[in-house]
């Protein structure tokens, strides 16, 4: 098992016969084969309280209710699943090298190191995964996206899915695999912009290759109004921060997850910044904060 099998490109042969997101509230499930019938199943009861550094699973029966029933234990226990899990739960981090070595255990050691002080969990002990980034525009130096998670963390979310038989292979952070249904500009850079309860994810795209992203808890935010407020904050901090750090407009904005506040949002940035917006859709089905990642999953498994 590895926690992202190649950030970019992860999805090789032989695909999984389920796709699994698993949210604060239950899952969204879906066969392969058939990503248009994919379903979501929620709990009134919150079952997760997702964090990096301390135990996520709060209400195992309740998550085990809402999971669907899938075939007999013959077929289901040779069942092989794909995992989207959330944001919150592991570190995202785009990380800068004059070199990177080829040797796999070499890299793994070298981003460890420049993790180690700004995770929350012991990164020795974490499960961690990273791809050197091609096809950017930035040529001095080297950009790795990397990937963490503390390994009971991983082993919470892994459990819960093996615990009804199937095989985990792939693991991925909700957004990454959300990126395969958000455009990309040609020329300029794109800001992918994901709500999935308190936690906001940007991720800064420059077409494949990821130039920022970013995981922000705003719990603390209790007025919803607040949160809006943080919300169009950060999304003016990381436009600014384009254009000084990165010397690049960002020219699309990309919503997913905000129900009726995408309009406002997208208005806002569009008579501010000129950026043309959209929310992310899927062919498979309206996208929402609950199946986002599952449906990035269908797209790239997809004939």
């Amino acid at each position: 098992m590895s926690l992202l099998d190649k950030i970019q490109g992860w999805i090789k042969e032989p695909p999984p016969d389920y796709l699994f997101e698993i949210t604060e509230h239950g899952v969204a499930w879906a066969q392969t084969r058939e990503p248009a019938q994919a379903r979501v199943h929620l709990s009134p009861d919150k079952v997760f309280d997702v964090s990096p550094s301390t135990t996520n699973l709060m209400h195992y029966e309740a998550f085990r209710s809402v999971l669907p029933k899938i075939g007999n234990g013959g077929s289901l226990g040779r069942a092989k699943a794909a995992l989207a899990i959330p944001d919150y739960a592991s570190r995202m981090a785009v990380l800068d090298f004059e070199e990177f070595p080829t040797d796999d255990d070499q890299r793994l050691a070298l981003v460890k190191f420049r993790l180690r002080k700004s995770v929350p969990f012991p990164i020795d002990d974490a499960k961690l995964s990273c791809s050197v980034q091609v096809g950017s525009q930035v040529q001095t130096r080297i950009e790795v996206l990397a990937v963490a998670i503390a390994r009971p963390i991983l082993e919470e979310y892994e459990q819960v899915v093996r615990q009804q038989g199937f095989q985990v292979g792939v693991v991925v952070p909700s957004s990454l695999a959300a990126l395969a249904l958000c455009p990309r500009e040609p020329e300029g850079l794109t800001l992918f912009a994901r709500a999935a309860g308190m936690v906001l994810s940007l991720v800064l795209l420059e077409q494949n290759h990821v130039r920022i992203v970013r995981c922000v808890d705003l719990s603390s935010e209790t007025e919803p109004e607040a949160g809006i407020t943080a919300v169009t904050t950060l999304l003016q901090q990381t436009v600014a921060y384009a254009e000084d750090e990165l010397g690049q407009r960002v020219r699309r904005l990309v919503l997913c997850g905000f129900g009726g506040h995408a309009q406002t949002i997208g208005a806002m940035f569009q008579d501010e910044f000129g950026l043309d917006w959209e929310s992310l859709r899927s062919r498979f089905g309206t996208v929402s904060q609950e199946n986002a990642g599952l449906l990035g999953l269908a797209e790239q498994y997809a004939a």
